[in-house]
């Protein structure tokens, strides 16, 4: 009995202490958890100070005094005990206890980095110092901060810092060298390599602070706005990526079937019928839902981007600006390609290779609003970055639409198509449709399908045709081959009905497969002897190809035909106005209508004309309508232009070219038509151009969104000799008699 009464003693005695111990335990947790959060507050104060200052802080008191922590912020830890700065180091003295046993208790929450991100944790629970973890360039502050400065007329053999946290190196004489952030931006007047391809000495010796293997570096070029990509491969050796240059200025733009857009220093602009929401401003139908009409936006309109805070470590809240709507931050995403259409919206290929769509609020088949592979985090409509091209599992570097397929040049060089066809071998992948299976009653596509390589080919750039009945796809590889694919061709004599080809066609006994990448080549085309080809761009309905040799030729595929290679050197000679010294250089070409070719009634003819600039900057060719083919003003007003480059970007010779001063200059209809009662006729009543800005409208309709609709409506905005009936037998379209400046458009295009 006593034995029992003994035992049943000690255990009550044992579990009294347990809950005492645990007790113990909880109560310090708070404080613990308390004390692990002030912790992270230093450490990321820190490193604010250190990206903003060029030198690390001393003492707690300064972060609080020069706010880089909350008022009222308490160095006193929850124990009562001051929590400071080693002195020198990035390092905290941090909780420091003499109870083992609180120790052991609380090894799995302060002597552990599962809930720190700014820092780490105490080897162990004998030590008591929190290192504060910093990124690669807050570490090369802290070390070289002696020769960091943070005002620039004191930067003499230092490194300036300046606002956005870039370091900029000048000699002892003041003259800039380079700047470094994650890449380096080498200035133009340093030699990189030697004549040999050798790494040169005094480049060397000027970043041997900064250099490391496999990094970056970016070398201005001295005859253009452009830098030389290299990669370092240790001190001594540098590879030059794919012999390129990436170009850090340039403008774009582009001329869509419908609308387009531009970029201009890296932020993309847009205008047309906003049903799809191409300009990034939600507005749907403009008046009551029964009139089905859109607001079709007639000025530039700049698309906003969402920033994703892809590095907490390097103290920009990105997540922060998104979050207060901050989308003109120096730190927004800079796009080098985009594709902008009425139908489809606007998606931008940033300049780490991340894919951005809008149109995720639109009507139709437009990118984000079919295909989940687009981040799904959204408040609104504007440009969302892609979960497939996000920059750093898979880059992207060119894009292009047509109907509901997306083809993506990845920066591995691999066409991607994602989307779904109806029926037009747009998609490349071997198949009239893609992604698209119809049963007894309905179709359905799979909007979770990812991207898909069409191709093992490698190519470094893509282009497409524009006109209905005409359209293809094509691909410039990589070894200067040419592919191209698509089957959708007009009946003869209709402008509406298709022929019903299959992917697998004779013509001329030779067998094509219109639903794959075709290579251009002597035993399937015109062409006699093999060519290189260093660029292609895509026209209404033939290809502008250029060759490694500076020649010209136009690429088409006719029905029944072989593939088509032209040569425009040897085509202009029959134009009565050639001259054989002044047109032997042709600066820019595309491909027109003739008049005889020109309505409605035979855009199912192929294009037959040419408009070239020669090196004397006149432009020549096939450039009239038949509204201005013999007007003498439109005539002298083409001659008196000093021409660049042209793009024709209508079916009835509408063209827009840019003169040697980098203006803009267009002419013919810019207003575009389609009968209907669906969505895609809705969207496809727009203007080509923003006409606000070209001054041309009536003084009593200056109008900055006008409205689009059902059964080929579009507001009529001009009168006179400016309006005209188009070749659809459309009243009041917007016409541009005589080559028109279009304000806002002076700068120095390429035509995508």
């Amino acid at each position: 009995m006593k034995l029992a009464i003994k035992t049943l003693f000690l255990l009550f005695l044992f579990i009294n202490y347990l809950f005492a111990d645990n007790y113990i335990d909880s109560l310090t947790l708070t404080k613990i958890k308390k004390l692990v959060q002030k912790e992270e507050e230093i450490a990321l104060a820190y490193k604010k100070y250190l990206l903003e200052k060029g030198t690390n802080p001393t003492t707690i008191e300064v972060l609080k005094e020069q706010n880089f922590l909350p008022k009222g912020f308490d160095s006193i830890n929850p124990f009562g005990k001051v929590i400071s700065l080693k002195n020198n180091e990035y390092v905290i003295n941090g909780f420091s206890t003499t109870d083992n046993t609180l120790k052991s208790n609380l090894y799995d929450y302060y002597y552990s980095n599962r809930y720190r991100t700014y820092t780490k944790a105490p080897l162990s629970i004998n030590e008591s110092e929190v290192q504060i973890i910093l990124s690669t360039k807050e570490k090369f502050i802290f070390s070289n901060k002696s020769k960091i400065t943070t005002t620039k007329a004191d930067a003499k053999a230092k490194y300036y810092l300046d606002s956005n946290e870039v370091l900029h190196w000048y000699d002892s004489s003041g003259n800039y060298k380079y700047s470094f952030d994650k890449d380096l931006l080498l200035d133009e007047n340093v030699t990189l390599l030697n004549e040999d391809g050798t790494v040169n000495s005094t480049y060397k010796e000027l970043v041997k602070d900064v250099s490391f293997a496999g990094m970056t570096v970016l070398h201005k070029n001295t005859t253009s706005s452009t830098a030389d990509e290299y990669i370092m491969i240790g001190s001594s050796s540098a590879v030059k990526v794919k012999q390129t240059t990436r170009d850090i200025g340039k403008t774009v733009i582009q001329f869509t079937r419908r609308a387009g857009g531009m970029i201009v220093n890296g932020d993309i602009y847009a205008w047309g019928n906003n049903a799809n929401k191409i300009t990034g401003i939600n507005l749907g139908y403009s008046g009551s839902e029964g009139s089905n009409r859109f607001p079709v936006i007639n000025g530039l309109v700049r698309l906003k981007a969402k920033m994703y805070d892809d590095d907490s470590s390097d103290g920009k809240d990105f997540t922060k600006y998104y979050d207060q709507n901050y989308f003109s931050s120096p730190n927004r995403p800079k796009f080098v390609d985009f594709f902008s259409a009425v139908y489809y919206g606007t998606c931008g290929i940033s300049i780490k290779g991340e894919l951005y769509c809008g149109g995720t609020t639109g009507v139709d088949y437009d990118f984000g609003n079919n295909f989940t592979a687009v981040d799904t985090n959204r408040k609104g409509e504007m440009l969302y970055r892609s979960t497939f091209f996000d920059g750093k599992s898979n880059k992207a570097k060119k894009i292009f639409a047509n109907n509901q397929i997306w083809l993506i040049l990845g920066e591995n060089g691999y066409i991607y198509t994602w989307g779904y066809d109806t029926g037009s071998g747009f998609s490349g992948a071997g198949e009239l449709r893609f992604n698209y299976s119809c049963g007894w009653f309905n179709c359905s596509t799979n909007s979770n399908k990812l991207p898909e390589v069409i191709s093992s080919t490698k190519f470094s750039d893509i282009s497409y045709l524009l006109t209905i009945g005409h359209r293809k796809m094509a691909g410039l590889s990589e070894t200067g081959d040419i592919y191209i694919w698509g089957r959708e061709y007009l009946k003869d004599n209709s402008s509406s009905s298709f022929e019903t080809y299959t992917c697998d066609n004779k013509w001329n006994n030779i067998n094509y497969d219109l639903c794959s990448p075709t290579k251009v080549q002597t035993n399937n085309s015109t062409m006699a002897t093999t060519l290189k080809f260093e660029s292609i761009q895509g026209g209404l309905d033939a290809f502008v190809a250029k060759t490694d040799d500076g020649k010209y030729y136009k690429i088409s595929h006719p029905k029944n035909k072989k593939i088509e290679v032209v040569s425009v050197d040897e085509s202009i000679k029959g134009y009565s106005e050639y001259s054989e010294s002044n047109d032997l250089e042709i600066l820019s070409v595309d491909f027109s209508r003739k008049i005889s070719e020109q309505g409605l009634s035979n855009r199912y003819i192929p294009s037959s004309g040419i408009v070239w600039i020669n090196s004397k900057n006149e432009l020549k060719g096939d450039y009239f309508t038949s509204s201005n083919k013999d007007d003498k003003i439109f005539k002298n007003a083409i001659k008196q232009i000093k021409w660049k480059k042209i793009k024709v970007i209508d079916d009835d010779n509408g063209m827009c070219g840019i003169d040697i001063n980098d203006q803009m200059y267009c002419w013919g209809i810019q207003s575009f038509y389609r009968d209907g009662t669906s969505y895609s006729d809705y969207m496809g009543n727009t203007f080509m151009i923003p006409v606000f800005n070209t001054n041309l409208y009536d003084i009593n309709k200056d109008f900055l969104v006008v409205e689009g609709g059902n059964y080929g409506y579009l507001t009529s905005i001009t009168s006179g000799e400016w309006s005209i009936t188009n070749s659809d037998g459309k009243t009041g379209a917007f016409f541009m008699k005589y080559p028109t400046y279009i304000g806002g458009f002076n700068y120095e295009f390429i035509f995508k």
